[in-house]
């Protein structure tokens, strides 16, 4: 999963040196193609960190435990073994080319959603927002929070699920949330008790997200961006996506 480079480099990019985070990541970076298959205890060993603050960082990545870090970096050595067509330079460009198209081709109609000019709005309206997203939409939730910066809109985003977890459950009438999130199940991953979107003051919430039957909670309000989320194309769209609702207050600014 090349996502899991995105949030490791982040980590680089947002924490101190010598912080137990950085130095996992750092390792985990320098020796990627090594590691399929090491234990939790050889790599606590090779980082001189306890067990424990491995097992902290794999949920600071929103992973359930250190197998769960195991099981990615194992998919994603058996993807690269796989034999890949042989393309011509031409080849790579046409296939490239006639994919953007096709989504290029879809975008205007996933943008007529009603729901796009209500988060459009309702992120004029609201002072409080934070943008969220798993894992490899999580650098798309710092993206849009960077091109509304420009605008003067302030967004609160964390690459850290318990963070966004203490952030859901403390938010209020008055606050926007917008996660991003390809496959819909944020919140199963998050582990968090939905009851708070029951709440008279819950917060106005919105998932861009792939699939319509991708099981997100029905009182949410969803933005499809098309059925499948295959990668890296997931990424594409929603990047398409917020340069969209980023050009539309650059022409209101």
């Amino acid at each position: 999963m090349y996502w899991l480079k995105i949030a490791l480099f982040s980590i680089l990019d947002n924490e101190s040196e010598t912080s137990n985070n950085y130095i996992i990541a750092k390792f985990i970076l320098e020796n990627y193609n090594q590691l399929s298959g090491v234990s939790l205890t050889e790599i606590s060993r090779q980082c001189n960190l306890s067990k424990a603050a491995i097992s902290r960082f794999c949920k600071d990545l929103g992973l359930i435990d250190y197998i769960d870090l195991q099981m990615l970096i194992r998919a994603r050595h058996s993807k690269s073994r796989e034999e890949k067509p042989v393309l011509s330079l031409d080849e790579q460009k046409q296939v490239y080319l006639s994919r953007l198209k096709q989504m290029t081709d879809h975008f205007p109609e996933n943008m007529n959603d009603p729901a796009v000019e209500e988060l459009i709005s309702d992120i004029h309206q609201h002072q409080t927002i934070y943008t969220f997203g798993h894992l490899q939409a999580s650098h798309i939730a710092y993206t849009l929070r960077n091109s509304l910066a420009v605008y003067g809109i302030f967004c609160y985003s964390a690459q850290s699920w318990v963070e966004q977890r203490e952030k859901l459950k403390n938010a209020g009438k008055d606050d926007l949330v917008i996660i991003f999130s390809a496959s819909g199940d944020f919140f199963k991953r998050l582990d968090i008790n939905m009851s708070f979107i029951e709440k008279a003051d819950a917060p106005k919430i919105y998932m861009v997200t792939f699939g319509r039957d991708n099981g997100a909670p029905s009182k949410i309000r969803k933005i499809y961006l098309g059925d499948t989320a295959a990668d890296p194309w997931s990424n594409v769209q929603m990047n398409m996506f917020i340069n969209y609702v980023s050009y539309r207050f650059s022409m209101t600014y």
